[in-house]
């Protein structure tokens, strides 16, 4: 906690109560709204496809949100035995089929160089992004395909392994609490597999900060996680009558400080052209990479900086 008062009249808390971050989410959702397309946001679980076996066992499936009408592949996950048949093309092309329909602009994913990023690129998707800040060298992806009118399937149709020994497997619709939780840790448990004795040298760890004025009212927060040795920055939010004042610049030092307490070397984030990428800048992030993705005239920007 930063008690110096002399040079700060707010105190920045790095305990704050969940009511204190969602005033952070609240705001920053009215912030983005006042700009075109911003108030677009559907969060994890806007498009679900699950596959089953006819016993009804999930054994793969995908999970995507929705930001600034831009579709954003968050979980895709295939079991091991039903690797190499198509069914993990065939869950991300039908995704696209329906972000597509929905008017999205684009799909996104993010995905580590142990993930198979070539599996993305040969069904469409461009690589727009690299970040290299990762520590024992790893990297990760940002990749993007367009769901525009020139969008089709790659080679014309969906192939899966049609074989006598090939089980087909039934594609379908499932948003409950079960089916998202398998998915997720269908996918968790892959990344454990091939990255395990890093996840336990750079244990994760949430990032929480408010400042809180005189009479203990929230000015500004921070919301981010550690993971891989690397800080990933989701919210910062200063209230428009302290900006431009250094108390964002404050907050982002005190998060990336307790980051390399926890063993981070890096940081990065990802900012759209309204929420002002330019602070990023100033603060020694550089850019590698950026999404045209969205509905003109809006752009993300991808940051990272050693510590």
């Amino acid at each position: 906690m930063n008690n110096n008062r002399t040079s700060n009249p707010f105190v920045i808390v790095d305990d704050p109560s969940q009511e204190e971050m969602d005033i952070i989410k609240r705001e920053l959702q009215a912030h983005d709204s006042q700009y075109p397309f911003g108030e677009l946001d559907v969060p994890y679980n806007d498009i679900n496809r699950v596959l089953r076996d006819d016993d009804g066992n999930i054994l793969g499936g995908v999970i995507t949100s929705m930001k600034t009408g831009v579709m954003h592949l968050e979980v895709l996950w295939v079991d091991e035995r039903y690797r190499g048949l198509g069914y993990g093309r065939e869950l991300v092309l039908e995704a696209e089929r329906i972000g597509r329909e929905k008017g999205y602009t684009a799909a996104q994913t993010w995905t580590f160089s142990f993930q198979g990023p070539e599996f993305y690129q040969a069904i469409g998707y461009k690589v727009i992004g690299i970040c290299n800040v990762y520590p024992e060298n790893i990297t990760e992806y940002v990749l993007m395909k367009r769901l525009d009118e020139n969008w089709q399937i790659a080679n014309g149709e969906v192939r899966i392994d049609q074989s006598e020994d090939a089980m087909r497997l039934n594609l379908s619709d499932d948003k409950s609490e079960d089916a998202m939780k398998i998915l997720s840790e269908g996918l968790g448990g892959y990344v454990t597999e091939q990255v395990g004795e890093l996840l336990k040298k750079y244990p994760g760890v949430r990032i929480k900060l408010v400042i809180r004025d005189d009479d203990n009212q929230v000015i500004g927060g921070f919301n981010g996680f550690t993971a891989l040795g690397t800080l990933h920055i989701e919210q910062i939010w200063i209230d428009k009558r302290f900006r431009n004042q250094g108390y964002g610049r404050q907050l982002l030092i005190k998060a990336e400080r307790i980051a390399a307490e926890r063993g981070s070397v890096s940081g990065l984030t990802w900012v759209l052209s309204f929420q002002s990428p330019e602070f990023f800048q100033k603060c020694g992030y550089e850019i590698f990479g950026m999404s045209d993705g969205y509905p003109e005239p809006v752009k993300e920007y991808y940051f990272q900086k050693r510590f």
